[in-house]
């Protein structure tokens, strides 16, 4: 068989006179994340005239990107998710074999032997092979309906097995990043979703026990279960054909499918056939130019391990690429770690942690301040901001990355405000990010710098896509997106919804009626049978009219309470989201319309001024509340950071007003029909 037919290659006419053109030859084993990261720092470096490089990846596939598989259950394709397509490796002369598994080093010919018997010789060898599934020695893992939650095939084969088998309830071995990302892959399938974690909480690396306590609420509240300190036992497949899970603990738990995401562990095992020098729990060991226990032969990304620590973050990974890309360039560099910060959406939940963890400071001080939407925590270290950890909105995270990587001080003042508001920062202090200083960092994953994507701007760059191909920022987890949108002059969304126009324009329609309600005299009955106004006030005159009018707007109320089925329920599917958002706004305003007909903008007295009083109260705060939903995607700097600090302030306002709303109709109607003629 031929070499041609054995391995898909790129660029596959690359090799035999480049050898002869004394180029040193770089192979790179592995075709992931970190992989491309070397590639594309390469050629940023404009590095390609020297040194020929060849990739080989054991997936049929180009690398791409990882960390937002679970958008292969959004509807996009898995080619959408590629770091960069065949053409971008061909125009910069890079060979990238795919199907192309390397099963052994042979450090003494300086060669590769890939699965097919092929040998490829080597100047310098990356490995980059990255991390696999850790699946604990549980009795039956091996079942059919146990799956691990790492690749595109893997997410391909969860989901034809949901569809095929119609499962309806599923369960995540893991409570830790990937065990919560999987379990959202399983809610968003619209099953019936537990996650099952040995320890006593969710994220236990990442968070605290108030934190992770927190966590769970949230994750909770959206209807996925949450079972904490459970010992699996085994796996065995049920007489109704699914699984049924054993613990040592608890009662055995019933599931249609199962994924083990209890996290991963380098894969080192070229390394170690090889006899190069490996940590004690695994990651083959690279010093600070990234080289092994071989001189010529290097590792990064998660597959390596430094200074006794293995990293599991992109931005760590492609720091790593970078200082090798330089390195194999020429330029004088060193890897003296990475910043492991994590900004991360799971389950709907912001969840971060920047700097320092909580268990990492034996000297640190810990504020902290909790309120019924958010939990957060800074670790200062004499008096100096070393870390911060929040579970929940928090809209000052970019300024707060800045002060972490400053180590600015926090004054008693700042410190004081931080535990009775929740920020060390007056309202309207954050500077927007144009003015940041020119190295403050906007990309974490990827380092990129206020300046760097400023100079694009200044070069010509005009939107994201554009700023992203130069700097590759938002092209790690793509937190920073709204970020480089406010610097371009751009949304931090890419449009503005249709759904959230329609929002703001009810909400300001309806906050115009109220104030006709606070403003103009109630209108007046016809002071005669002849007058030609009798033919109105019949609307609030007439009990029919007035039944008419008032069920409508009951029924009103009970159907702008499906919004609250659809965020509430993970049942409920019915329409997006926008949808009802958007709807929820125009029922507010054609609710009040109906008010102000059947009252004739009467607040009447006693029980219906109370009522009154309330509705227009419920109405009020929602219209603010709405516009500022509606402005939240449309404005920047500091007006963006008002807005989207007091907008879940008001949604919680206005929920609240609600609740007397029920039993105040009821005693309505009752008092109308009990009391009328």
């Amino acid at each position: 068989m031929s070499t041609a037919t054995q391995c898909t290659a790129i660029s596959s006419f690359l090799h035999p006179e480049r050898v002869l053109a004394g180029k040193t030859r770089v192979l790179v084993v592995g075709g992931g994340m970190a992989a491309y990261g070397l590639c594309r720092q390469w050629v940023d470096l404009g590095s390609g005239h020297d040194i020929e490089l060849i990739v080989f990846g054991d997936e049929p596939r180009l690398a791409y990107d990882r960390v937002h598989l679970s958008k292969l259950f959004d509807g996009s394709d898995a080619d959408e998710l590629l770091l960069a397509d065949a053409s971008w490796y061909q125009e910069h002369a890079i060979e990238f074999k795919t199907n192309c598994r390397v099963r052994r080093i042979d450090r003494e010919s300086k060669e590769i032997i890939d699965q097919f018997d092929v040998r490829h010789a080597y100047d310098s060898l990356v490995i980059a092979t990255g991390s696999s599934p850790f699946v604990p020695p549980i009795a039956g893992r091996d079942c059919e309906a146990v799956f691990v939650y790492r690749t595109v095939k893997d997410l391909q084969r969860i989901r034809s097995h949901v569809l095929d088998r119609g499962a309806k309830v599923g369960a995540v071995i893991g409570g830790g990043l990937l065990g919560l990302e999987a379990a959202k892959i399983l809610h968003d399938l619209g099953l019936r979703t537990s996650v099952i974690e040995m320890a006593p909480g969710l994220m236990p690396r990442q968070l605290d026990r108030e934190g992770a306590a927190r966590l769970k609420e949230h994750v909770e509240s959206i209807g996925v279960e949450v079972h904490l300190v459970r010992r699996t036992q085994s796996i065995e497949v049920s007489p109704s054909g699914g699984l049924t899970i054993h613990f040592g603990n608890a009662e055995p738990m019933d599931t249609d499918i199962l994924i083990i995401a209890a996290g991963v562990r380098p894969n080192d095992s070229l390394a170690r056939e090889a006899d190069l020098n490996v940590g004690p729990r695994g990651g083959i060991v690279v010093n600070s130019q990234l080289q092994t226990s071989d001189p010529n032969i290097f590792a990064i990304g998660e597959c390596c391990c430094f200074n006794d620590h293995v990293f599991g973050l992109v931005a760590p990974c492609y720091r790593m690429a970078d200082v090798l890309a330089q390195r194999l360039a020429g330029i004088d560099t060193t890897f003296q770690g990475a910043d492991e910060s994590a900004e991360l959406k799971l389950l709907g939940v912001q969840v971060v942690t920047l700097g320092r963890l909580l268990g990492e400071s034996a000297v640190g001080v810990v504020l902290a301040f909790e309120a019924d939407s958010t939990y957060r925590k800074l670790i200062l270290e004499q008096g100096k901001l070393v870390g911060a950890t929040c579970v929940g909105p928090w809209d000052e995270i970019p300024q707060l990355r800045h002060a972490i990587a400053k180590q600015k001080l926090m004054w008693p003042l700042q410190r004081t405000r931080f535990r009775r508001t929740g920020s060390p920062w007056p309202l309207g202090e954050a500077i927007p990010i144009s003015q940041w200083p020119v190295d403050a960092i906007v990309c974490s994953c990827l380092s990129v710098t206020r300046g760097q994507i400023s100079d694009a701007i200044a070069g010509g760059a005009r939107d994201v896509e554009q700023i992203s191909s130069l700097t590759r920022a938002t092209t790690g987890c793509g937190s920073c997106r709204s970020l480089v949108c406010e610097l371009a002059g751009a949304s931090p969304f890419a449009a503005a919804t249709r759904s959230g126009l329609v929002m703001l324009m009810t909400s300001l329609l309806s906050a115009t009626i109220v104030c006709i309600f606070a403003f103009v005299p109630a209108l007046e009955y016809a002071t005669s049978v002849q007058d030609a106004w009798r033919k109105v006030d019949v609307l609030w005159r007439s009990d029919f009219a007035r039944q008419l009018t008032g069920f409508s707007s009951l029924g009103l109320i009970l159907l702008g309470l499906v919004f609250s089925l659809r965020k509430r329920l993970s049942w409920f599917r019915v329409g997006s989201y926008a949808f009802w958002r958007g709807l929820h706004g125009v029922l507010g305003t054609a609710l009040l319309l109906c008010v102000a007909i059947h009252t004739g903008l009467r607040m009447g007295q006693n029980l219906n001024f109370v009522l009154a009083t309330v509705l227009l109260c419920v109405i009020v705060v929602g219209s603010v509340a709405g516009i500022a939903s509606g402005l939240e995607s449309r404005t920047t700097g500091t007006t963006a950071m008002f807005v989207r600090r007091w907008r879940p302030r008001l949604t919680t306002l206005h929920s609240w007003f609600f609740w007397p709303l029920p039993a105040l109709i009821a005693l309505h109607v009752i008092s109308f029909y009990w009391f009328s003629d």
